[in-house]
This record gives structure tokens, C-alpha cells and sequence, in this order.
């Protein structure tokens, strides 16, 4: 009898245990510059993604039973979701990095002028002009000029720079349109293609941008005159990798998330300029 409930009481206990292992889990760590993701799932496929805030870095499918997967990060700032998807349910976790040291930038133009012009002038002028011309020059002109102008001039000026001052990084904005693409697929967007017209825009409002950083062009008018094609303009400086830049944008509440993520658009144009050691970016979008 003894030996018959002994029986009884381990089997249950297998069938706990069993079911104990049949839950699953997911958990992370941060190591230095490198996240580390671990689970225990049940048998079959699952879904692995890992967002940074609500940007996914990454997506796998992994098999059922533990195990784990390390994410070298260019930074370590923000906050990591994590979640398993299996057939018997989700897991998630997050994971707290240290807080970004960049603020976002700014997207829109204050709406008044900061300071009221005065009525008045602050000096009326003189009465009378404080000298009389003189009554003849001081100096009969020649008759004739000395040399005769040449007929046409030696060298036409240019109609725009030859070169926009500082480096241009090609490959740094082919990461940035990379990840606009990779945030707009996560909503179910179509991705943007690259346009010439909108990357020579943005090669020039990038040069405009290390002399007067606004939306507003350093000639007084609206950053919309660079390009006929652009219907939407983000900026940013300061932000050494496309990773952080783009980060920034999605995170703000100031327009350049809805811009990123505006169905409506089907191009971009991007320039990223380093300039005096600092690095601008410019995004323009299309139809």
C-alpha cells in the first residue's frame, strides 16, 4: 500500500515538473555594448524580436527548448523590449540601457518673431548735412580711360558652389534611408526609394544647415524652396552614427516619427555631413 502511494506521488510530481518545463520564458542583460537574450520555449517554431523602444533590431525565428543569442549595440542607451512568440502563448521582458546623452532636435519654426521691431528709429536724422559737397571735384577727370574693358569677362562666376564644405557620407545615408525602411515595414508601410533631385536637396539644405541649424534657409525663406519634389524636411546635428540619428527622429514627438512613417510618401532624399566635427543630417521626403 505504502509502496503503491509512493508510486501515486512521484508520478504526479513528473507531470508537475513536466508541465513546469513546458512554460516558457524570455529574459536580457546588458554586457558593455552587447545585449543578451535568453529563453526557454516549448517545442516547435517561435519568433525572437528585440525592439529599441518601439524600432525592432532584430527578428529571428528559433527553435523550442533553451537558448540564448548576444546583439552587438553601437550605443547601450534607451530601453530594449524583448518577445517570444510560440504557439502556447507571448513572453516578453525589457531591459533598462543607460539614458541617451543627445537631445532630439528641433523640427518646427517658433510661430512669432522672438523680438518686436521699434516704432521709431532710435536717432532721427541731422537737419542739415554736416559738410557742403565741394564746389569742384578735386581732380579733373582724363579725357580718356586709361585701358579700353575687355569685351567679355575672363571667368563667368559659378551659379552654385562647386562643393559643399566638409565630408558627405554616402554610406551613412544609405544606413539612414536602411532603417527608415526597416521602421516603416514594422508599421506595414511600403519602403521609400532613393530620388536624385531630393539627395541633391539635401546635399544642399546639409551645407545650409553648418551655417544657420533652423528650417529656415539662411536667405530668410522656407526650407520648401530648396526643391519642388519635397513635401517634408527633418534635421538633426550632433548624432555621430545613422543608428542614433534615426533613433532620435522615431523617438521625438515633434513631427519626424509622422514623417518617417507617413503613407503617403514614396521617395526620400538623405545627406550626411560631417563638418568642423560635427555631423548634420537631412532627410527630404517625396511622393
Amino acid at each position: 500500500m505504502k509502496k503503491r502511494m509512493l508510486a501515486v506521488i512521484l508520478a504526479l510530481a513528473a507531470l508537475l515538473i513536466g508541465a513546469a518545463g513546458a512554460e516558457g520564458y524570455v529574459s536580457g542583460r546588458l554586457d558593455g555594448n552587447a545585449l543578451v537574450v535568453e529563453w526557454q520555449a516549448p517545442a516547435g517554431q517561435c519568433d525572437l524580436t528585440v525592439y529599441r523602444g518601439d524600432w525592432p533590431i532584430c527578428v529571428r525565428q528559433v527553435g523550442g527548448g533553451a537558448g540564448s543569442l548576444t546583439l552587438s549595440l553601437d550605443d547601450a542607451s534607451g530601453t530594449f523590449r524583448l518577445r517570444l512568440r510560440t504557439d502556447a502563448g507571448c513572453y516578453t521582458a525589457t531591459v533598462q540601457g543607460e539614458a541617451p546623452t543627445t537631445a532630439a532636435p528641433t523640427t518646427i519654426p517658433t510661430a512669432d518673431p522672438t523680438a518686436i521691431p521699434t516704432g521709431m528709429p532710435t536717432q532721427a536724422p541731422a537737419e542739415k548735412p554736416t559738410q557742403a559737397p565741394t564746389a569742384k571735384p578735386t581732380q579733373a577727370p582724363t579725357e580718356r580711360p586709361t585701358a579700353a574693358p575687355t569685351a567679355r569677362p575672363t571667368l563667368a562666376p559659378t551659379a552654385r558652389p562647386t562643393a559643399a564644405p566638409g565630408t558627405e557620407r554616402g554610406d551613412l545615408a544609405q544606413r539612414v534611408v536602411d532603417l527608415v525602411n526597416e521602421a516603416r515595414a514594422a508599421q506595414g508601410l511600403k519602403p521609400l526609394h532613393m530620388d536624385a533631385e531630393l539627395n541633391r536637396a539635401a546635399r544642399v539644405r546639409a551645407e545650409e544647415l553648418t551655417r544657420v541649424f533652423s528650417h529656415t534657409r539662411p536667405d530668410g525663406s522656407a526650407w520648401s524652396t530648396v526643391s519642388s519634389s519635397a513635401f517634408a524636411e527633418n534635421i538633426a546635428r550632433g548624432q555621430r552614427t545613422a543608428d542614433k540619428v534615426v533613433a532620435a527622429w522615431l523617438s521625438s514627438g515633434e513631427g519626424h516619427r509622422e514623417n518617417i512613417l507617413r503613407a503617403s510618401y514614396g521617395s526620400i532624399g538623405v545627406c550626411a555631413l560631417k563638418h568642423g566635427g560635427v555631423m548634420y543630417w537631412v532627410q527630404l521626403f517625396g511622393r
